[in-house]
């Protein structure tokens, strides 16, 4: 490889890596590096930890270099209900409020964290297909990335700034992508269910033009001298919103304000007595710039993990999503055959020593080799094969269990396993069945609450 290659490449790759660790998703399941690491180690834990003890696993499994500072903030930012339509990670304690989303979250040493059943349905499926990599010094390997049934990467909403690309992604509702995808899966022209959405919010949304939205805040005229406000747009914070009332209130635009927020937006605004008797909730919203215009950018890490890619709608992601995260069907059953026929081999083994009168040689061998080559004679003139694992389980079995029941079960499961292997051959050779299996796996996510 010449110099200026090695040079060009050795860039793209940092340039990839900045952008993935640190602002842009990766397309395949929407996360960046350390959401993806910490999602990884939760995968098979069903019990709960502190958050300061999964940011330490991080780092203790090699698989996180960016501090405990950053992986607890990462852990705490994916289990904050108020930041995600659909938490990934289940927070138990103070993980943040509609009053205070990220300043609300507790210290990592005091709140604790869990595997969500959002993530089990949605992002921990086929987890033995997931691709992994080494990690940085090869001592540990980490996922590439998961294998979620709906385009991730538009359901939480994600914005962030990287090396010479930035991107915008409105969040959508998670029964909304649900569809989607389904409408993608069944060819459907119009996919519904992509309107952007805040769950947690009661916002209104509204859209201006291509990729162009409009957010807006409520607001209650109580009387002629009071309007309350109970929600803000999702980028205004209460205490930026608090900060404007102050200035108001010294330019005497409004008389006084008095914050009641809890759990809840509820803000009483004091005006002159009879000064808005004519007012409407629209023109209380324009008053107090209580509307917020965003447009769009879905940038992502590309399908190949080594460019750049803009999606211009988010219907075209869900079509791409839908191609991809089909052909991993495809190779779900192809390893449940690969599996199955192996299975079934091992008890094709057994009757085949069965037939042959091997429980008779029972106890007349001299050691487990001798037992081992008796073994591999029946096996060769069935004409099967057996690999080392196999035959290990053969020759650990012990004595007593080879009886007229085990030579029952072994028919049992031998005709278990055939219609297995036929049930899986019959679905890889039909693409609608291939699709009917996924259709089914989404409509049970769609009953998730």
């Amino acid at each position: 490889m010449s110099t200026s290659k090695y040079l060009i490449n050795s860039s793209r790759e940092y340039s990839i890596y900045v952008c993935a660790t640190r602002a842009i998703p990766v397309v395949q399941d929407g996360l960046k590096h350390g959401q993806r690491i910490a999602l990884w180690l939760l995968r098979n834990r069903p019990d709960k930890l502190k958050t300061f003890a999964l940011s330490g696993l991080m780092g203790y499994e090699r698989l996180y270099v960016h501090g405990e500072t950053s992986a607890n903030n990462t852990i705490g930012l994916l289990a904050a209900p108020y930041k995600n339509n659909a938490p990934l990670i289940e927070g138990l304690g103070q993980f943040g409020n509609r009053v205070a989303p990220v300043e609300g979250i507790g210290a990592p040493r005091y709140t604790e964290v869990r595997r969500a059943k959002t993530a089990e349905m949605l992002l921990y499926r086929d987890l033995d297909l997931v691709p992994l990599k080494d990690n940085y010094d090869g001592s540990n390997k980490e996922p590439v990335h998961f294998l979620p049934l709906i385009p991730l990467v538009l359901l939480n909403g994600i914005s962030g700034i990287a090396v010479g690309w930035s991107t915008e992604i409105l969040p959508r509702s998670l029964k909304g992508l649900v569809q989607a995808t389904k409408d993608a899966l069944n060819d459907r022209d119009t996919l519904r269910g992509l309107e952007p959405s805040y769950d947690r919010y009661d916002i209104t949304v509204k859209s201006t033009g291509f990729n162009q939205y409009e957010f807006s805040g409520k607001a209650v005229i109580e009387d002629s001298s009071t309007v309350r406000i109970i929600e803000l747009p999702p980028d205004l914070s209460l205490e930026a919103f608090r900060k404007r009332l102050i200035q108001m209130e010294e330019l005497d635009t409004i008389v006084s304000f008095t914050d009641r927020s809890t759990d809840a937006i509820d803000i009483a605004v004091k005006f002159k007595r009879g000064s808005i008797k004519n007012w409407t909730p629209a023109i209380a919203i324009d008053y107090f710039k209580l509307r917020e215009k965003t447009t769009e950018r879905i940038v992502v890490i590309d399908w190949n993990g080594i460019s750049i890619r803009t999606y211009s709608d988010p219907g075209a992601v869900v079509r791409d999503f839908v191609e991809w995260r089909l052909g991993w069907y495809t190779k779900r059953f192809e390893k449940l055959l690969a599996d199955t026929d192996h299975e079934r081999n091992y008890w094709l083994v057994l009757r085949a020593l069965f037939q042959a009168g091997f429980t008779k040689k029972l106890g007349t061998f001299a050691n487990r080799a001798a037992m081992a080559e008796e073994v591999a004679k029946v096996v060769k003139k069935a004409k099967l094969i057996l690999i080392d694992s196999q035959m290990d389980r053969v020759l650990n079995l012990a004595t007593y269990r080879w009886t007229k029941e085990f030579e029952s079960e072994i028919e049992e499961k031998i005709a278990a396993l055939s219609m297995s292997i036929f049930d899986y051959t019959a679905t890889l050779a039909d693409p609608a069945k291939l699709k009917a299996v996924y259709l089914s796996e989404l409509d049970e996510l769609a009953k998730l609450k």
